[in-house]
């Protein structure tokens, strides 16, 4: 099925839709889909930051949240 079709296909099975649940959920869908990736806001050094937070995971340099605030007076 190409794609012109199958488009076709889901306009016209939409529009013979009743059932608010599921139109309320595809609605959802269609505003996921469009929202933009927040990733592009990031500044270079924002970027830099969460790269080195990623890498001192990878390489176990972190400590769990109980164990933070243990040391916390928590």
């Amino acid at each position: 099925m190409s794609t012109l079709a199958a488009r076709n296909e889901l306009i016209e099975w939409i529009k013979s839709l009743d059932d608010p649940g599921l139109l309320s959920t595809l609605l959802g869908i269609k505003k996921a889909m469009q929202q933009k990736d927040r990733s592009e806001d990031l500044s270079a050094d924002e970027r830099r930051s969460i790269e080195r937070g990623l890498e001192d995971l990878r390489k176990g340099r972190c400590i769990s949240s109980a164990d933070f605030w243990a040391g916390h007076g928590r």
